[in-house]
């Protein structure tokens, strides 16, 4: 079986997976006005956490199939505001990795107009961010305008690779990493909008990976296709099903979901 069969039979399954899933969090939710006492309490914190981890799981699957479907067309650029775009996102994870205790610091422009797939730059930026975060530790996501590209800066602990391993990590192709391990996810997304994956290695502390997109105010070629169904989440916070694995299970706690 090829790469694109292969990837094929990975959503197919991930699709399966999401219709059981699907049952699990319905009967989650529930259980959730049965619960009774701080230990009921704390056993559905961990069955939401582990329904994040699960979702995470499977929506890699299904992303992994839509960056390798050659048939299909795989991005779905609008005009966007990425100023405004990364600093509502970037808020937004601070409260989430709050949790964690982790302390996140963004930098970028009031207004940065560009054409972007959001959905796929969301997850870009996500995978970039659970690789640089871990427990206590401060990471920061810069955006800035450099020429006629957009660039996302991530630098955190876990970016604290040398050269060579950077440079082995960008060969391998995605899928073929373990969970922890995000950066060829992020980098066939940065290809996918024209742009690249630029890693500078520190020797004395965390390096930084940085997407660098084209800022693009139209396509003429463009062709006129429906986006593509956003990934569901059953009802989870996106920041929250990417970082189940970094964040505690008191987070998961029905009254911190709501």
């Amino acid at each position: 079986m090829d790469r694109e069969g292969l990837a094929a039979s990975v959503a197919k399954t991930a699709g399966e997976l999401r219709l059981q899933l699907a049952h699990i969090t319905a009967s989650s939710q529930l259980l959730e006005r049965m619960a009774q006492g701080e230990r009921a309490r704390a056993y559905l914190a961990v069955v939401n956490q582990s329904i994040c981890r699960m979702l995470r799981s499977i929506g890699r699957m299904e992303l992994l199939h839509r960056l390798t479907d050659e048939n299909e067309i795989r991005v779905f650029p609008r005009l966007m505001d990425l100023g405004r775009w990364t600093a509502q996102l970037a808020q937004r994870l601070q409260s989430v990795l709050q949790g964690a205790d982790v302390t996140l610091r963004y930098q970028g422009p009031d207004i940065l107009l560009s054409c972007a797939d959001e959905e796929l730059l969301r997850q870009m930026l996500l995978e970039l961010l659970v690789q640089a975060a871990g427990p206590g530790d401060e990471v920061s996501l810069t955006l800035k305008r450099q020429g006629e590209s957009a660039c996302f800066t991530v630098r955190g602990p876990g970016t604290r690779l040398d050269a060579g391993e950077w440079d082995a990590l960008l060969k391998q192709e995605p899928g073929q990493l373990p969970e922890e391990w995000n950066i060829p996810l992020a980098q066939q997304i940065a290809q996918l909008h024209g742009g690249s994956l630029m890693v500078e290695a520190a020797a004395d502390g965390p390096g930084t990976v940085t997407a660098v997109l084209p800022i693009r105010l139209g396509d003429d070629d463009a062709r006129l296709e429906s986006p593509a169904l956003p990934r569901q989440t059953g009802g989870f916070d996106p920041a929250m099903v990417a970082f189940s694995q970094l964040l505690p299970p008191e987070c998961f706690l029905p009254e911190e979901l709501d």
